[in-house]
């Protein structure tokens, strides 16, 4: 890692429940790459993965199932993880295949809220049962430990959470406060959602800001009061957005508390970002549908601002960004 940059990953981008791709969708990955493929395409080793680099990642991979959980390493080598959905099983699995959190190591976990797809990864992160590891949980939620408590109950889960071993310790911090955490300087704002929010921004000491935005319903009627947001949004470096439906289900969906990819794209150009990232997928939407969604996204912006430097992608499980 460079001195003075962070990392982000994706280990979760699906929104509400966790979903598998199925036999048939595999099948039909297969097929469609036979079909593209030419007797040039599959003469060596070489060209097979030219070949496979150039398929869209509808073809080539998927989107990815599992539900909201991101990872930051800090440019100190630290690591904050944003939300426990069922995307942190793999990332508690692949820290400690780099030797972290192996019973010395302390880590910080910023929840948004807690809806099911944001915690039910949390007894699956296998490194908070070792003895040793110091996990800080924060949140804008005064209550968090409470509820993270309650979904480990008998009723719920064979374990409680008192029985894990590793070392626990809960920060609430109002909103609008600034809570400084392995060098980074971290603020939450509250967005419209059923039970409630928050949105996390963390600034490095380089200035360069990652904003985590889901679960955040932004519609037409909200765009004429949104100043306080694009205050709070401008000039991010990183905006991931709640994208988890198109602009006509988002009219047929008021109150549900998502937002479009097209409302997404009008904030952040207005917002003066640097790249938007869609997020928090509908779990109805197969690789195909996702391609769509992020093509849609890119011409609506090169129609409204073509001139504006934006960047956009869709988030994937795998997905790495540098600041």
């Amino acid at each position: 890692m460079k001195s003075g940059n962070m990392f982000v990953r994706f280990w979760g981008v699906r929104g509400s429940l966790a979903t598998a791709i199925t036999a048939r969708q595999v099948e039909e990955k297969i097929r469609k790459v036979l079909e593209l493929a030419t007797p040039t395409d599959i003469l060596s080793k070489e060209a097979i993965e030219n070949f496979l680099g150039n398929l869209p990642l509808s073809i080539r991979g998927t989107y990815g199932g599992n539900t909201t959980c991101i990872e930051i390493q800090t440019n100190e080598n630290k690591t904050i993880v944003i939300d426990a959905g069922t995307g942190m099983r793999p990332l508690g699995n692949a820290l400690m295949a780099r030797g972290k959190m192996v019973g010395k190591d302390d880590m910080a976990v910023f929840f948004t809220h807690s809806h099911w797809d944001h915690i039910q990864g949390l007894m699956f992160f296998v490194p908070i049962f070792i003895p040793g590891n110091k996990i800080n949980f924060y949140s804008c939620f005064p209550d968090i430990e409470a509820r993270l408590r309650y979904q480990m109950i008998t009723t719920h889960f064979p374990l409680t959470f008192d029985e894990l071993n590793a070392e626990r310790n809960f920060f609430h911090f109002p909103e609008g406060d600034t809570v400084d955490v392995y060098g980074l300087k971290i603020q939450g704002k509250s967005v419209r959602h059923p039970g409630g929010c928050y949105s996390y921004k963390f600034k490095q000491p380089n200035g360069k800001t990652f904003i985590f935005c889901s679960d955040a319903e932004f519609n037409l009627e909200t765009l004429e009061d949104i100043g306080p947001y694009i205050d709070y949004f401008f000039g991010a470096d990183v905006l991931v957005f709640d994208t988890q439906y198109t602009f006509e289900e988002s009219l047929q969906k008021i109150d549900w508390g998502h937002s479009s990819a097209a409302i997404a794209t009008d904030i952040a150009i207005k917002s003066e970002v640097k790249k938007l990232v869609l997020y928090h997928h509908d779990p109805s939407y197969d690789d195909a549908k996702m391609d769509n969604v992020t093509l849609q996204a890119i011409k609506y912006k090169s129609m409204m601002a073509p001139n504006h430097p934006l960047q956009i992608v869709s988030a994937y499980e795998g997905l790495e960004i540098e600041l």
